[in-house]
């Protein structure tokens, strides 16, 4: 059978400032930038062959707390960290089990993952 779905295009994250996110993105994470909304209400982000979407809203709903739906993939874990780190980004402890793994936060509290395996 052939496969339906062929890969993630792009992973939805809000945010209540989309300049500020979109610099965070970019500097910070490393991201290169995609397209972006005709009213500035979008902005894609892309790393590799997935983007990440940030939307303007300030809906709370969208800012609950929950953990990450989805993870970065590095090379090293521990650079990630101490880079992550290093720029004052909220990380949680750098954990091992299978895999070398943590949680981060972007500026609006949406919770991220790193994985190195």
């Amino acid at each position: 059978m052939t496969a339906i779905f062929q890969r993630i295009d792009t992973v939805f994250v809000p945010t209540r400032d989309i300049d500020k996110a979109f610099k965070w993105y970019t500097d910070i994470l490393g991201g290169v930038p995609g397209w972006k909304g005709d009213e500035g209400e979008y902005q894609s982000v892309k790393f590799g062959d997935t983007s990440i979407t940030l939307f303007l809203t300030d809906e709370d709903v969208y800012f609950q707390p929950r953990r990450s739906a989805f993870n970065f993939y590095v090379a090293d874990a521990e650079s990630a960290y101490e880079h992550l780190k290093s720029n004052g980004v909220q990380v949680e402890e750098l954990k091992e089990y299978g895999a070398r793994y943590f949680a981060f936060y972007d500026l609006d509290g949406n919770c991220l993952e790193v994985c190195e395996y």
